[in-house]
């Protein structure tokens, strides 16, 4: 039994119009409910010590996000689970629970899975290889800096790439946290204008949290 747990877990379906403000507050109300031994911090204003790992874009659903919660005592994973479980809303499910191997800071890249509705797939996925092709991809990105202009081919770790029937399916693995966060729809959006094609109802799953080295972050 340890004092420190985390728990991966699903956010799908309504869930995923869920804020990360407000998800907070929804996992907070449900540690209180599930009466869990939660830790808090000491001071004027104690807080619960509960951390996520990385904000999910909005409207984006996820099979791999990471709560840590730190116990004032210690307390068996599986129970943990099913107290927690039976606590959240639906479109949060906990998937498991295990002891922290990695450090957060140690947290450095995402795997998304990303699938674009298409009449054309096999045009669409030869587009995709022109619009890699290119010598450079400039954005702008707007950041709590201001706005700056940044090369996105360079961040474009795409792991696999194949047209279906009515649609093109990517595996993308891209940076999060510092020096630079990639949000999907920023490529999305660039290789959309780039295709002359509207961008409709593109379905984003967040696969897996990666360290630097692109293994599983734990």
């Amino acid at each position: 039994m340890k004092e420190v747990l985390r728990f991966q877990f699903a956010k799908t379906g309504r869930a995923k119009y869920i804020s990360q403000l407000d998800l907070i507050r929804c996992v907070q109300r449900a540690i209180r409910r599930s009466e869990l031994p939660v830790h808090y911090t000491n001071g004027f204003h104690p807080h619960m010590e509960a951390v996520f790992a990385a904000a999910l874009p909005l409207g984006m659903e996820s099979i791999g996000e990471i709560l840590e919660v730190r116990f004032a005592e210690p307390i068996e994973p599986e129970a943990a689970r099913a107290r927690l479980q039976s606590a959240l809303p639906v479109g949060l499910e906990l998937l498991r629970v295990y002891e922290p191997v990695h450090k957060m800071g140690e947290l450095a890249y995402v795997r998304y899975r990303i699938v674009l509705p298409s009449e054309q797939p096999e045009l669409l996925l030869e587009q995709w290889k022109q619009f890699l092709e290119q010598p450079e991809i400039l954005v702008e990105k707007k950041s709590k800096r201001g706005v700056r202009t940044v090369d996105l081919l360079p961040q474009v770790d795409c792991q696999s790439a194949e047209a279906m029937e009515q649609a093109v399916k990517w595996e993308w693995c891209l940076s999060v946290g510092q020096p630079e966060s990639v949000n999907p729809m920023l490529i999305l959006t660039a290789f959309t204008q780039f295709a002359g094609i509207s961008l409709e109802f593109p379905e984003i799953c967040r696969l897996q949290l990666c360290t630097k080295e692109k293994t599983e972050f734990f």
